[in-house]
């Protein structure tokens, strides 16, 4: 009984491990599906509450690396769990596989904006029509709900008319569309690396810091064989969700430039940082108001700027957990109607905090979670980086000074009418 009992221990152990461990780089979606449906099936055998099954479902398809992947794999789950429910009604069939399929809806939309980001796209309107594509699908909504519909009727034992089967079983769910499902892309062409692997070498700018007259163009390079270039012009440190260097960069107002290159390796150089001034150049006016549709829908992929507010944080004594203010930088509005104020506090989380060791700078990382508009819960998506500079005698701490933006998204279709 006790070897039993070790062994089943061990496999939820196990089980909830694999859920941790996000599939290796260059894995085809399709076998990031089925990894993660595995996943998903050893760890509900421990599960007696729904709500922990989605939450499960959600953080392990927060860990797949594609779009496609995501989408095959909430797919794979929400029949799953239509199948599984033979104890349950239809309409908790129903309301189960609902919650999957507006899971993998959000999904699609954070994926849209980090899309856009990671192509260097700041323009409101082109990242709400990359959100209004990757929502808009009727063929495969319309497909979708029937599956939904068919697969709850089986699962409380009901036909698709809601007649109970008497002596017969329910028919299968129709299987999707092999048209409709992602064509899995061509495989990455094999990369050699030259030089010190366990090394990326700095990115160098083609002009360093100072005074340029406008229009100036910087070109960045690293001496990495097939280093990506990732940058920002906004104070935060750049990441791999940030623009990628595809061209030099063009100068028209003053700018403060962070890069970091990223090997073939993963591995990440240091930041490379550079401030350029542009005599006479207008300083650029940011968006006054976020608007609301007229029918009172705040749309997903909406962007809406945060500043920080309160005392400075500073890595050397923060920790993960901390209280930190954060507030809308511009209004909400309806028409002529302000929904929520400038100033009104905005939910946010500080997600990690390292402290300077040696060489090695301090670190912060933040998130952006949502907003209380007109009295209506509205999920944000976003975050920024703050790494902290490195020092003749050392690493330097990471410092987030009140009044410095940061944009977050909306994350779903949110009614504040």
């Amino acid at each position: 009984m006790k070897i039993f009992s070790a062994l089943v221990l061990l496999a939820a152990f196990t089980a909830v491990s694999l859920a941790q461990i996000p599939p290796a780089p260059g894995t085809p979606p399709g076998a990031q599906a089925a990894q993660a449906l595995a996943v998903m099936q050893a760890q509900t055998m421990f599960m007696t509450n729904q709500a922990q099954v989605q939450g499960m479902i959600a953080s392990q398809a927060a860990m797949l690396t594609s779009v496609q992947a995501r989408s095959m794999f909430l797919g794979m789950a929400a029949s799953l769990q239509a199948r599984v429910a033979a104890n349950q009604s239809q309409a908790a069939a129903i309301s189960t596989m609902q919650h999957s399929l507006a899971l993998q809806k959000q999904l699609q939309v954070q994926s849209a904006i980090l899309s856009m980001r990671i192509r260097g796209v700041e323009s409101t309107s082109a990242v709400q029509r990359a959100v209004q594509l990757a929502m808009f699908d009727p063929i495969k909504s319309s497909g979708r709900t029937a599956r939904l519909h068919a697969a709850a009727a089986q699962a409380s034992g009901q036909t698709s008319s809601g007649q109970a089967a008497s002596g017969q079983t329910a028919a299968q769910p129709p299987s999707p569309d092999a048209a409709s499902l992602p064509v899995e892309p061509p495989p990455m062409m094999i990369r050699p690396t030259f030089g010190n692997a366990l090394v990326v070498e700095k990115p160098v700018f083609s002009v360093g810091s100072g005074t340029v007259p406008a229009g100036s163009k910087i070109s960045i390079r690293s001496e990495t064989h097939y280093a990506t270039l990732y940058y920002t012009t906004n104070g935060w440190t750049p990441t791999t969700l940030s623009a990628k260097y595809t061209g030099p960069i063009t100068i028209n107002s003053s700018t403060h430039l962070e890069v970091i290159a990223v090997g073939p390796n993963f591995l990440r150089s240091n930041v490379e940082r550079a401030d350029y001034k542009v005599p006479n150049a207008p300083a650029p006016i940011p968006e006054s108001a976020v608007l609301v549709s007229d029918d009172g829908t705040l749309r997903a992929g909406t962007p809406v700027r945060v500043a920080f507010a309160g005392k400075e944080i500073d890595s050397e004594s923060a920790a993960v957990g901390d209280e930190i203010t954060v507030v809308l930088d511009e209004q909400v509005k309806l028409g002529e109607t302000v929904l929520a104020p400038k100033g009104a506090p905005v939910s946010a989380a500080l997600t990690f905090a390292d402290p300077t060791h040696g060489s090695a700078p301090g670190d912060l990382v933040f998130e952006i979670r949502s907003v209380e508009i007109a009295g209506k819960h509205v999920p944000l998506f976003g975050g920024e980086t703050l790494e902290g500079a490195k020092g003749v005698l050392g690493g330097k701490s990471a410092k987030i000074l009140p009044g410095i933006t940061a944009m977050a998204f909306v994350a779903a279709d949110t009614l504040v009418k």
